[in-house]
Protein backbone atom coordinates (compact mmCIF):
# COMPACT_ATOMS: atom_id res chain seq x y z
CA UNK A 1 0.00 0.00 0.00
CA UNK A 2 0.95 3.25 -0.83
CA UNK A 3 1.91 5.83 2.37
CA UNK A 4 -0.81 8.46 2.91
CA UNK A 5 0.45 11.93 1.89
CA UNK A 6 0.13 14.48 4.56
CA UNK A 7 -0.77 18.12 4.27
CA UNK A 8 1.64 20.88 4.54
CA UNK A 9 1.50 22.81 7.79
CA UNK A 10 0.35 25.70 6.63
CA UNK A 11 -1.77 26.04 3.90
CA UNK A 12 -2.85 28.90 2.10
CA UNK A 13 -6.59 30.51 0.71
CA UNK A 14 -7.24 29.97 -2.83
CA UNK A 15 -7.05 33.41 -5.08
CA UNK A 16 -9.93 35.94 -3.60
CA UNK A 17 -11.79 38.03 -5.54
CA UNK A 18 -10.26 41.74 -6.50
CA UNK A 19 -12.77 43.85 -4.20
CA UNK A 20 -12.53 41.31 -1.28
CA UNK A 21 -9.12 41.88 -1.53
CA UNK A 22 -8.62 45.67 -1.93
CA UNK A 23 -11.19 46.04 1.07
CA UNK A 24 -8.50 43.38 3.24
CA UNK A 25 -5.72 46.12 2.23
CA UNK A 26 -7.96 48.98 3.04
CA UNK A 27 -9.36 47.77 6.35
CA UNK A 28 -4.82 46.68 6.83
CA UNK A 29 -3.95 50.28 5.76
CA UNK A 30 -6.17 51.91 7.59
CA UNK A 31 -5.01 50.24 11.20
CA UNK A 32 -1.54 51.71 10.09
CA UNK A 33 -2.84 55.24 9.36
CA UNK A 34 -5.09 54.66 13.03
CA UNK A 35 -1.13 53.57 14.77
CA UNK A 36 0.57 57.01 13.22
CA UNK A 37 -2.33 58.94 14.02
CA UNK A 38 -2.18 57.18 17.79
CA UNK A 39 1.35 58.18 18.05
CA UNK A 40 1.58 61.36 16.41
CA UNK A 41 -1.38 62.84 18.96
CA UNK A 42 0.23 61.28 22.15
CA UNK A 43 3.70 61.19 21.87
CA UNK A 44 4.27 63.89 18.84
CA UNK A 45 6.03 61.22 16.60
CA UNK A 46 5.77 62.74 13.00
CA UNK A 47 3.58 60.41 10.76
CA UNK A 48 5.32 59.25 7.38
CA UNK A 49 3.12 61.49 5.26
CA UNK A 50 4.14 64.16 6.97
CA UNK A 51 8.03 63.31 5.99
CA UNK A 52 7.23 62.93 2.94
CA UNK A 53 5.29 66.10 2.19
CA UNK A 54 7.97 67.75 3.85
CA UNK A 55 10.50 66.57 1.26
CA UNK A 56 8.75 66.77 -1.53
CA UNK A 57 8.64 70.70 -1.36
CA UNK A 58 12.46 71.02 -1.69
CA UNK A 59 11.09 69.63 -5.60
CA UNK A 60 8.38 72.14 -5.89
CA UNK A 61 9.56 75.17 -8.07
CA UNK A 62 9.06 79.09 -6.26
CA UNK A 63 6.57 80.09 -9.01
CA UNK A 64 4.34 76.67 -8.64
CA UNK A 65 4.60 77.40 -4.59
CA UNK A 66 3.55 80.61 -4.40
CA UNK A 67 0.52 79.94 -7.43
CA UNK A 68 -0.63 77.25 -5.02
CA UNK A 69 -0.44 79.34 -2.26
CA UNK A 70 -2.39 82.30 -3.76
CA UNK A 71 -4.56 79.92 -5.53
CA UNK A 72 -5.35 78.12 -2.21
CA UNK A 73 -4.46 80.39 0.45
CA UNK A 74 -4.55 78.63 3.80
CA UNK A 75 -5.95 74.97 2.41
CA UNK A 76 -2.87 74.80 0.52
CA UNK A 77 -0.84 72.66 3.16
CA UNK A 78 -3.95 71.09 4.25
CA UNK A 79 -4.35 69.78 0.56
CA UNK A 80 -1.08 68.69 0.26
CA UNK A 81 -0.88 66.53 3.60
CA UNK A 82 -4.39 65.47 2.43
CA UNK A 83 -2.67 63.86 -0.92
CA UNK A 84 0.50 62.74 0.90
CA UNK A 85 -2.01 60.76 3.15
CA UNK A 86 -3.92 59.06 0.77
CA UNK A 87 -0.66 58.54 -1.46
CA UNK A 88 0.96 56.44 1.44
CA UNK A 89 -2.50 54.53 2.62
CA UNK A 90 -2.82 54.01 -1.23
CA UNK A 91 0.54 52.19 -1.32
CA UNK A 92 -0.67 50.31 1.86
CA UNK A 93 -3.86 48.80 -0.14
CA UNK A 94 -2.17 48.09 -2.74
CA UNK A 95 0.61 45.68 -1.21
CA UNK A 96 -2.12 44.46 1.34
CA UNK A 97 -4.15 43.48 -1.66
CA UNK A 98 -1.57 41.49 -3.42
CA UNK A 99 -0.64 39.46 -0.46
CA UNK A 100 -4.00 38.80 -0.51
CA UNK A 101 -4.74 38.08 -3.64
CA UNK A 102 -1.98 35.79 -4.22
CA UNK A 103 -2.09 33.96 -0.99
CA UNK A 104 1.38 34.67 0.99
CA UNK A 105 2.22 33.11 3.79
CA UNK A 106 1.80 34.54 7.32
CA UNK A 107 5.45 33.95 7.47
CA UNK A 108 5.62 35.97 4.07
CA UNK A 109 3.01 39.00 5.55
CA UNK A 110 5.38 39.44 8.32
CA UNK A 111 8.58 39.92 6.22
CA UNK A 112 6.61 42.46 4.27
CA UNK A 113 5.73 44.01 7.42
CA UNK A 114 10.28 44.17 8.36
CA UNK A 115 10.51 45.58 5.05
CA UNK A 116 7.95 48.53 4.98
CA UNK A 117 9.59 49.29 8.36
CA UNK A 118 13.14 49.31 7.04
CA UNK A 119 12.08 51.33 4.14
CA UNK A 120 10.90 53.63 6.54
CA UNK A 121 14.05 53.66 8.93
CA UNK A 122 16.98 53.28 6.08
CA UNK A 123 15.21 55.71 3.35
CA UNK A 124 12.40 57.91 4.48
CA UNK A 125 14.13 58.88 7.71
CA UNK A 126 17.38 59.57 6.04
CA UNK A 127 16.08 61.67 3.27
CA UNK A 128 13.70 64.06 5.55
CA UNK A 129 16.84 64.98 7.83
CA UNK A 130 16.04 62.22 10.77
CA UNK A 131 18.97 59.98 9.68
CA UNK A 132 19.33 56.54 9.60
CA UNK A 133 17.20 54.57 11.92
CA UNK A 134 16.17 58.48 13.40
CA UNK A 135 19.80 58.47 14.99
CA UNK A 136 20.30 62.58 13.88
CA UNK A 137 16.83 63.91 15.44
CA UNK A 138 17.48 65.61 18.72
CA UNK A 139 15.43 64.33 21.01
CA UNK A 140 12.57 61.02 20.09
CA UNK A 141 14.67 58.70 18.41
CA UNK A 142 13.53 55.37 20.30
CA UNK A 143 10.07 56.78 20.38
CA UNK A 144 10.65 57.33 16.23
CA UNK A 145 11.88 53.41 15.73
CA UNK A 146 9.57 51.60 18.17
CA UNK A 147 6.78 53.56 16.99
CA UNK A 148 6.95 52.98 13.71
CA UNK A 149 7.66 48.82 14.68
CA UNK A 150 4.43 48.79 16.21
CA UNK A 151 3.10 50.31 13.23
CA UNK A 152 4.41 48.01 10.87
CA UNK A 153 3.25 45.47 13.30
CA UNK A 154 -0.34 46.68 13.14
CA UNK A 155 -0.41 46.56 9.51
CA UNK A 156 0.53 42.80 9.21
CA UNK A 157 -1.17 41.87 11.97
CA UNK A 158 -4.69 43.01 10.93
CA UNK A 159 -3.68 41.13 7.26
CA UNK A 160 -3.13 37.94 8.83
CA UNK A 161 -6.72 38.75 10.73
CA UNK A 162 -8.31 39.27 7.09
CA UNK A 163 -7.10 35.85 5.66
CA UNK A 164 -7.93 34.27 9.11
CA UNK A 165 -11.44 35.36 7.84
CA UNK A 166 -11.06 34.31 4.27
CA UNK A 167 -9.94 30.83 6.20
CA UNK A 168 -13.07 30.80 7.82
CA UNK A 169 -15.18 31.33 4.84
CA UNK A 170 -14.53 28.16 3.59
CA UNK A 171 -12.78 28.78 0.75
CA UNK A 172 -10.90 25.67 -0.77
CA UNK A 173 -7.64 25.44 -0.44
CA UNK A 174 -4.66 25.16 -3.67
CA UNK A 175 -3.36 21.52 -3.37
CA UNK A 176 -1.49 19.99 -5.65
CA UNK A 177 -3.89 17.11 -6.41
CA UNK A 178 -7.58 15.80 -5.01
CA UNK A 179 -8.06 15.37 -1.91
CA UNK A 180 -11.40 13.61 0.17
CA UNK A 181 -13.84 16.21 2.03
CA UNK A 182 -12.31 14.59 5.40
CA UNK A 183 -8.90 15.17 4.36
CA UNK A 184 -10.15 19.01 3.14
CA UNK A 185 -11.61 20.27 6.15
CA UNK A 186 -9.11 19.35 8.44
CA UNK A 187 -5.96 20.84 6.12
CA UNK A 188 -8.58 24.01 6.26
CA UNK A 189 -8.94 23.81 9.97
CA UNK A 190 -4.82 23.25 10.56
CA UNK A 191 -4.25 26.60 8.59
CA UNK A 192 -6.90 28.64 10.06
CA UNK A 193 -5.56 27.50 13.73
CA UNK A 194 -2.04 28.56 12.65
CA UNK A 195 -3.54 31.72 11.08
CA UNK A 196 -5.15 32.57 14.49
CA UNK A 197 -2.18 32.06 16.63
CA UNK A 198 0.17 34.04 14.08
CA UNK A 199 -2.32 37.15 14.28
CA UNK A 200 -2.67 36.60 18.04
CA UNK A 201 1.65 36.57 18.65
CA UNK A 202 1.02 39.84 15.99
CA UNK A 203 -1.41 41.55 17.80
CA UNK A 204 0.59 41.36 21.13
CA UNK A 205 3.88 42.09 19.54
CA UNK A 206 2.12 45.57 18.08
CA UNK A 207 0.86 45.93 21.75
CA UNK A 208 3.87 45.39 22.99
CA UNK A 209 5.28 47.92 20.71
CA UNK A 210 3.27 50.69 21.55
CA UNK A 211 3.86 50.00 25.33
CA UNK A 212 7.76 49.90 24.51
CA UNK A 213 7.21 53.04 22.68
CA UNK A 214 5.62 55.24 25.54
CA UNK A 215 8.18 53.62 27.96
CA UNK A 216 11.20 54.46 26.31
CA UNK A 217 9.97 58.26 25.80
CA UNK A 218 9.45 58.66 30.09
CA UNK A 219 12.27 56.11 31.28
CA UNK A 220 15.67 56.51 30.81
CA UNK A 221 18.24 59.39 30.14
CA UNK A 222 17.29 61.82 27.86
CA UNK A 223 20.48 62.86 26.64
CA UNK A 224 24.20 62.23 27.55
CA UNK A 225 25.55 65.79 27.72
CA UNK A 226 26.49 67.47 30.79
CA UNK A 227 24.08 69.68 32.57
CA UNK A 228 24.97 73.25 33.53
CA UNK A 229 22.81 75.29 35.45
CA UNK A 230 22.97 78.59 36.69
CA UNK A 231 22.07 79.10 40.27
CA UNK A 232 22.60 82.44 41.36
CA UNK A 233 20.59 84.95 39.06
CA UNK A 234 21.72 87.79 41.18
CA UNK A 235 25.30 86.75 39.86
CA UNK A 236 25.04 86.20 36.04
CA UNK A 237 27.34 85.04 33.30
CA UNK A 238 28.77 88.23 31.98
CA UNK A 239 27.74 89.28 29.09
CA UNK A 240 30.49 90.26 27.36
CA UNK A 241 31.52 87.70 24.51
CA UNK A 242 32.27 83.98 24.10
CA UNK A 243 35.68 83.65 24.29
CA UNK A 244 37.47 81.68 26.83
CA UNK A 245 35.60 79.14 29.00
CA UNK A 246 34.13 80.90 31.57
CA UNK A 247 34.69 79.85 35.49
CA UNK A 248 31.79 81.65 36.93
CA UNK A 249 31.43 79.39 40.16
CA UNK A 250 27.52 79.62 39.74
CA UNK A 251 28.08 77.35 36.83
CA UNK A 252 27.57 73.55 37.85
CA UNK A 253 28.75 70.94 34.99
CA UNK A 254 27.46 67.62 36.75
CA UNK A 255 25.80 64.62 34.27
CA UNK A 256 22.89 63.97 36.27
CA UNK A 257 20.03 64.68 33.65
CA UNK A 258 17.07 64.58 36.31
CA UNK A 259 15.09 68.08 35.48
CA UNK A 260 15.70 71.03 37.73
CA UNK A 261 12.33 72.15 39.64
CA UNK A 262 11.11 74.55 37.77
CA UNK A 263 10.53 78.31 39.39
CA UNK A 264 6.89 79.31 40.71
CA UNK A 265 5.23 82.33 41.11
CA UNK A 266 5.51 85.44 38.16
CA UNK A 267 7.70 85.09 35.78
CA UNK A 268 7.77 80.97 36.21
CA UNK A 269 7.13 77.83 34.23
CA UNK A 270 3.35 78.17 34.26
CA UNK A 271 1.64 76.94 31.59
CA UNK A 272 0.69 79.18 28.86
CA UNK A 273 -3.03 79.49 27.48
CA UNK A 274 -3.73 76.50 25.21
CA UNK A 275 -2.91 77.07 21.53
CA UNK A 276 -5.48 78.89 19.11
CA UNK A 277 -5.89 75.56 17.14
CA UNK A 278 -9.19 75.91 15.92
CA UNK A 279 -8.78 79.24 14.67
CA UNK A 280 -5.41 77.42 13.01
CA UNK A 281 -7.16 74.48 12.26
CA UNK A 282 -9.77 76.42 10.44
CA UNK A 283 -7.31 78.41 8.05
CA UNK A 284 -4.22 75.78 7.99
CA UNK A 285 -0.78 76.87 7.94
CA UNK A 286 -1.29 80.79 8.11
CA UNK A 287 -2.92 82.84 10.65
CA UNK A 288 -3.17 86.53 10.01
CA UNK A 289 -3.26 89.42 12.32
CA UNK A 290 -6.49 89.69 14.11
CA UNK A 291 -6.63 93.65 12.72
CA UNK A 292 -9.62 94.76 11.06
CA UNK A 293 -9.54 96.59 7.81
CA UNK A 294 -9.64 100.06 7.94
CA UNK A 295 -8.12 100.25 11.89
CA UNK A 296 -4.46 101.23 12.70
CA UNK A 297 -2.34 98.34 13.91
CA UNK A 298 -1.78 98.72 17.94
CA UNK A 299 1.92 100.04 18.99
CA UNK A 300 2.26 96.43 20.61
CA UNK A 301 0.45 93.30 19.07
CA UNK A 302 -1.79 91.60 21.64
CA UNK A 303 -0.84 88.09 21.95
CA UNK A 304 -4.13 86.73 20.57
CA UNK A 305 -4.06 88.84 17.59
CA UNK A 306 -0.70 88.21 16.80
CA UNK A 307 -0.05 86.49 13.23
CA UNK A 308 0.69 82.31 13.28
CA UNK A 309 2.71 80.99 10.67
CA UNK A 310 3.54 77.05 10.63
CA UNK A 311 5.35 74.24 8.82
CA UNK A 312 3.09 71.66 10.61
CA UNK A 313 -0.08 71.37 8.93
CA UNK A 314 -1.11 68.38 11.32
CA UNK A 315 -0.08 69.63 14.84
CA UNK A 316 2.69 71.99 16.51
CA UNK A 317 5.46 70.60 19.01
CA UNK A 318 3.81 70.38 22.98
CA UNK A 319 6.66 70.48 24.89
CA UNK A 320 7.00 71.20 28.61
CA UNK A 321 9.51 73.73 30.75
CA UNK A 322 10.63 70.94 33.23
CA UNK A 323 11.40 68.38 30.70
CA UNK A 324 12.71 70.41 27.98
CA UNK A 325 16.53 70.84 27.42
CA UNK A 326 18.53 73.19 25.14
CA UNK A 327 21.38 71.13 23.84
CA UNK A 328 24.42 73.44 23.18
CA UNK A 329 26.63 71.36 20.63
CA UNK A 330 29.14 70.95 17.51
CA UNK A 331 32.32 73.66 17.67
CA UNK A 332 32.35 74.32 21.02
CA UNK A 333 34.47 74.15 23.78
CA UNK A 334 32.41 71.50 25.86
CA UNK A 335 29.09 70.26 24.65
CA UNK A 336 26.36 71.09 27.15
CA UNK A 337 22.56 71.08 28.22
CA UNK A 338 20.79 73.86 29.78
CA UNK A 339 17.56 73.17 31.58
CA UNK A 340 14.39 76.55 31.70
CA UNK A 341 15.12 77.37 34.72
CA UNK A 342 18.88 78.16 34.12
CA UNK A 343 18.04 80.11 31.37
CA UNK A 344 15.69 82.11 33.29
CA UNK A 345 18.21 83.16 35.50
CA UNK A 346 20.81 84.37 32.71
CA UNK A 347 20.65 88.12 32.32
CA UNK A 348 16.99 89.11 30.91
CA UNK A 349 16.94 91.32 28.14
CA UNK A 350 13.53 92.71 27.10
CA UNK A 351 12.76 94.01 23.90
CA UNK A 352 10.15 95.30 21.52
CA UNK A 353 10.81 93.56 17.84
CA UNK A 354 8.33 93.51 14.78
CA UNK A 355 8.27 90.11 13.23
CA UNK A 356 7.19 89.93 9.44
CA UNK A 357 6.91 86.55 7.66
CA UNK A 358 8.32 86.26 4.46
CA UNK A 359 5.45 85.21 3.06
CA UNK A 360 3.90 88.61 3.35
CA UNK A 361 2.45 90.41 0.84
CA UNK A 362 3.35 94.50 1.26
CA UNK A 363 1.09 96.00 -1.62
CA UNK A 364 -1.44 93.88 -3.67
CA UNK A 365 -2.78 92.70 -0.62
CA UNK A 366 -5.86 91.12 -2.25
CA UNK A 367 -3.93 88.54 -4.14
CA UNK A 368 -3.72 86.49 -1.43
CA UNK A 369 -5.93 85.58 1.59
CA UNK A 370 -3.84 86.43 4.54
CA UNK A 371 -3.50 90.14 2.80
CA UNK A 372 -0.70 92.48 4.32
CA UNK A 373 -1.30 90.97 7.81
CA UNK A 374 1.40 88.28 8.23
CA UNK A 375 3.51 90.74 10.55
CA UNK A 376 3.14 92.09 14.33
CA UNK A 377 5.16 93.83 16.80
CA UNK A 378 5.24 92.57 20.56
CA UNK A 379 7.25 92.89 23.55
CA UNK A 380 9.84 89.32 24.25
CA UNK A 381 12.05 88.67 26.97
CA UNK A 382 14.82 86.43 27.29
CA UNK A 383 18.37 85.80 27.22
CA UNK A 384 21.08 87.01 24.62
CA UNK A 385 22.35 83.45 22.23
CA UNK A 386 25.98 84.94 23.38
CA UNK A 387 25.32 84.24 27.00
CA UNK A 388 24.35 80.68 26.40
CA UNK A 389 26.92 79.94 24.01
CA UNK A 390 29.29 80.98 26.96
CA UNK A 391 27.77 78.33 28.80
CA UNK A 392 29.88 75.79 26.44
CA UNK A 393 32.50 77.31 27.23
CA UNK A 394 32.89 79.29 24.25
CA UNK A 395 33.16 78.86 20.25
CA UNK A 396 35.97 76.94 18.98
CA UNK A 397 38.25 79.33 16.20
CA UNK A 398 36.65 79.31 12.75
CA UNK A 399 32.87 79.07 13.17
CA UNK A 400 31.33 80.46 10.49
CA UNK A 401 26.98 79.60 11.81
CA UNK A 402 24.93 78.68 14.14
CA UNK A 403 21.94 76.28 13.77
CA UNK A 404 19.15 76.15 15.53
CA UNK A 405 16.94 73.22 15.31
CA UNK A 406 13.38 72.72 16.76
CA UNK A 407 11.64 69.85 18.32
CA UNK A 408 9.96 69.43 15.40
CA UNK A 409 12.88 69.04 13.09
CA UNK A 410 12.81 72.39 11.60
CA UNK A 411 16.11 74.68 11.43
CA UNK A 412 17.68 77.66 10.59
CA UNK A 413 21.16 79.10 9.79
CA UNK A 414 22.41 81.68 11.76
CA UNK A 415 25.79 83.56 10.40
CA UNK A 416 28.06 84.39 13.45
CA UNK A 417 27.76 87.85 13.25
CA UNK A 418 23.76 87.74 13.63
CA UNK A 419 24.33 85.03 16.77
CA UNK A 420 25.99 87.10 18.53
CA UNK A 421 24.19 90.28 18.16
CA UNK A 422 23.48 91.07 21.48
CA UNK A 423 19.56 91.63 20.71
CA UNK A 424 19.84 88.23 19.50
CA UNK A 425 17.84 86.22 22.26
CA UNK A 426 16.09 82.69 23.26
CA UNK A 427 12.82 84.34 24.35
CA UNK A 428 10.69 82.69 27.13
CA UNK A 429 7.96 85.56 27.99
CA UNK A 430 5.76 87.51 24.88
CA UNK A 431 4.23 90.90 25.94
CA UNK A 432 4.61 89.94 29.89
CA UNK A 433 3.35 86.39 29.84
CA UNK A 434 4.56 83.08 29.28
CA UNK A 435 5.38 82.99 25.39
CA UNK A 436 2.11 81.12 24.17
CA UNK A 437 2.64 77.74 22.52
CA UNK A 438 2.06 78.63 19.07
CA UNK A 439 4.78 81.06 19.08
CA UNK A 440 7.14 78.37 20.48
CA UNK A 441 6.87 77.56 23.81
CA UNK A 442 9.26 77.09 26.07
CA UNK A 443 11.98 78.76 24.19
CA UNK A 444 12.12 80.43 20.99
CA UNK A 445 15.34 82.41 19.05
CA UNK A 446 14.85 85.89 18.32
CA UNK A 447 17.24 87.29 15.38
CA UNK A 448 17.15 91.57 14.53
CA UNK A 449 16.22 92.46 11.30
CA UNK A 450 15.45 88.93 9.64
CA UNK A 451 12.52 87.67 8.77
CA UNK A 452 10.45 84.94 10.74
CA UNK A 453 11.62 82.14 9.13
CA UNK A 454 14.69 82.66 10.75
CA UNK A 455 13.36 83.12 14.07
CA UNK A 456 12.92 79.48 15.05
CA UNK A 457 10.26 78.51 17.53
CA UNK A 458 10.65 75.30 20.27
CA UNK A 459 13.92 75.32 19.91
CA UNK A 460 16.07 72.30 21.41
CA UNK A 461 19.68 72.45 19.84
CA UNK A 462 21.71 75.41 19.29
CA UNK A 463 25.18 73.73 17.27
CA UNK A 464 28.29 75.05 15.87
CA UNK A 465 29.14 75.02 12.56
CA UNK A 466 32.49 75.70 10.45
CA UNK A 467 30.95 74.93 7.60
CA UNK A 468 27.81 76.48 5.26
CA UNK A 469 24.72 74.85 6.98
CA UNK A 470 21.27 74.99 4.56
CA UNK A 471 18.58 75.46 6.60
CA UNK A 472 14.70 74.12 6.28
CA UNK A 473 13.63 77.40 4.13
CA UNK A 474 17.45 77.25 2.29
CA UNK A 475 16.49 73.69 0.98
CA UNK A 476 13.06 74.81 -0.79
CA UNK A 477 15.63 77.66 -2.38
CA UNK A 478 14.20 80.57 -0.19
CA UNK A 479 16.28 83.23 0.99
CA UNK A 480 19.24 82.25 2.58
CA UNK A 481 20.01 85.45 5.02
CA UNK A 482 16.47 86.19 5.77
CA UNK A 483 17.04 90.12 5.65
CA UNK A 484 13.67 91.92 6.10
CA UNK A 485 13.12 94.73 3.24
CA UNK A 486 11.96 98.25 3.98
CA UNK A 487 8.08 98.36 3.79
CA UNK A 488 5.32 100.13 4.31
CA UNK A 489 1.63 99.69 4.83
CA UNK A 490 -1.95 101.91 5.03
CA UNK A 491 -4.22 101.21 7.48
CA UNK A 492 -6.38 103.69 7.25
CA UNK A 493 -8.97 104.24 5.36
CA UNK A 494 -9.84 100.72 4.94
CA UNK A 495 -9.04 99.48 1.04
CA UNK A 496 -12.66 100.27 -1.23
CA UNK A 497 -13.80 102.82 1.67
CA UNK A 498 -16.31 105.69 0.57
CA UNK A 499 -15.68 108.90 0.96
CA UNK A 500 -17.59 112.15 1.09
CA UNK A 501 -15.29 115.44 -0.28
CA UNK A 502 -12.99 116.94 2.36
CA UNK A 503 -9.88 116.19 4.53
CA UNK A 504 -9.15 112.69 5.82
CA UNK A 505 -6.92 110.80 7.76
CA UNK A 506 -4.16 108.29 6.17
CA UNK A 507 -2.40 106.14 8.74
CA UNK A 508 -0.39 103.15 8.51
CA UNK A 509 2.76 101.18 9.37
CA UNK A 510 6.66 101.12 8.14
CA UNK A 511 9.32 98.36 9.44
CA UNK A 512 12.61 98.57 8.47
CA UNK A 513 13.96 96.04 10.36
CA UNK A 514 17.07 96.71 12.47
CA UNK A 515 17.73 99.75 9.87
CA UNK A 516 14.64 101.38 11.22
CA UNK A 517 12.40 104.11 9.65
CA UNK A 518 13.35 107.86 9.21
CA UNK A 519 10.43 109.02 6.85
CA UNK A 520 7.24 107.78 5.43
CA UNK A 521 5.52 110.03 2.59
CA UNK A 522 2.17 109.38 1.10
CA UNK A 523 0.44 110.25 -2.07
CA UNK A 524 -3.14 111.22 -2.62
CA UNK A 525 -2.89 111.69 -6.47
CA UNK A 526 -1.51 107.89 -7.59
CA UNK A 527 2.14 109.31 -6.89
CA UNK A 528 2.24 113.08 -8.66
CA UNK A 529 2.56 114.55 -4.95
CA UNK A 530 4.42 113.30 -1.75
CA UNK A 531 3.35 114.69 1.34
CA UNK A 532 5.57 113.61 4.95
CA UNK A 533 4.00 111.73 7.07
CA UNK A 534 4.21 112.26 11.00
CA UNK A 535 4.88 109.38 13.40
CA UNK A 536 1.99 108.69 16.27
CA UNK A 537 4.76 107.97 18.66
CA UNK A 538 8.32 107.28 19.08
CA UNK A 539 10.15 104.50 17.82
CA UNK A 540 9.02 101.21 20.21
CA UNK A 541 12.70 100.10 20.06
CA UNK A 542 15.55 99.56 16.95
CA UNK A 543 14.16 96.32 15.60
CA UNK A 544 10.16 97.70 15.78
CA UNK A 545 7.77 98.78 13.48
CA UNK A 546 6.12 103.00 13.57
CA UNK A 547 2.95 104.11 13.08
CA UNK A 548 2.79 107.12 10.91
CA UNK A 549 -0.21 109.20 9.96
CA UNK A 550 -1.05 112.03 7.81
CA UNK A 551 -4.57 113.98 6.20
CA UNK A 552 -5.10 114.34 2.65
CA UNK A 553 -8.21 116.51 1.11
CA UNK A 554 -10.50 115.56 -1.89
CA UNK A 555 -12.58 117.48 -3.88
CA UNK A 556 -14.45 115.52 -6.70
CA UNK A 557 -16.03 112.64 -7.03
CA UNK A 558 -14.49 109.53 -8.17
CA UNK A 559 -11.82 106.93 -7.13
CA UNK A 560 -8.21 107.61 -5.65
CA UNK A 561 -5.31 105.80 -5.43
CA UNK A 562 -3.46 106.44 -2.13
CA UNK A 563 0.41 105.45 -1.90
CA UNK A 564 2.89 105.03 0.68
CA UNK A 565 6.38 104.65 0.63
CA UNK A 566 9.27 104.33 3.56
CA UNK A 567 12.84 105.23 3.73
CA UNK A 568 14.75 103.09 6.53
CA UNK A 569 17.66 104.09 8.46
CA UNK A 570 20.24 103.82 5.49
CA UNK A 571 18.91 106.13 3.47
CA UNK A 572 17.32 103.37 0.80
CA UNK A 573 13.64 104.58 -0.02
CA UNK A 574 11.82 101.08 -0.31
CA UNK A 575 11.51 99.30 -3.51
CA UNK A 576 8.37 100.80 -6.00
CA UNK A 577 8.35 97.71 -8.40
CA UNK A 578 6.21 95.18 -7.29
CA UNK A 579 7.61 91.29 -6.46
CA UNK A 580 6.23 88.53 -5.25
CA UNK A 581 7.40 86.66 -1.88
CA UNK A 582 9.13 84.45 -3.02
CA UNK A 583 12.20 83.86 -2.61
CA UNK A 584 13.60 86.97 -0.93
CA UNK A 585 10.35 89.15 0.79
CA UNK A 586 7.82 90.82 -0.99
CA UNK A 587 8.36 94.49 -2.21
CA UNK A 588 6.35 97.45 -3.44
CA UNK A 589 5.30 100.50 -2.60
CA UNK A 590 1.68 99.89 -1.03
CA UNK A 591 -1.56 101.17 -2.54
CA UNK A 592 -5.39 102.02 -1.31
CA UNK A 593 -8.03 101.73 -3.50
CA UNK A 594 -11.30 104.41 -2.43
CA UNK A 595 -13.71 106.28 -3.95
CA UNK A 596 -15.26 109.31 -3.62
CA UNK A 597 -18.99 109.86 -3.45
CA UNK A 598 -20.68 113.63 -3.89
CA UNK A 599 -23.76 114.16 -1.23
Amino acid sequence: MSRPSYPPREMTPATPGIFTAILGGVVSAAAAGAGMGFLRSTLQVRSVPERVIEWLLIFIPIDAFSAGVQRFGFDAKRYALSGAILATLGVLVILGAIALRRGWSVRAIGALGILLWLFTMVVVMPLTEAGLFAMALIDGTKAAVLGYLAVALTYVAVLVLVREVLLEAGRPFGVPEPLAARRAEGNRFLASLISRRSATVLVGAAVAGYAATFLSTFIGPRQRFTTVRVLDPQEPVPSGGIGAPNPHPNLLGTPELEPAPAPRGAGSSSEPPPPRQLVRDRDGALLPSGRRPGDLADLVTPNEAFYVVTKNPVADPMLRAENWRLILDGEVERPVQLDYRSLRNLPTVEIAKTLECISNFVTLCDMVPFGCDLMGNARWKGARMSDVLALAGGLKPGVLAIATISADEYTTALPIEAALDPQTLLVYEMNGEILPREHGYPVRVLVPGRYGMKNAKWVVNLRALRREFVDWYGQRMWSKDGIVKTMTRIDVPAPKAVLSPGQHRIAGVAYGGDRGITRVEFSADGGHNWQAAQFVEPSAGRDAWVRWQGNFGVSSGGDVTLIARATDGSGEVQQEAFSLPQPDGGAGWNTCEISVRLA
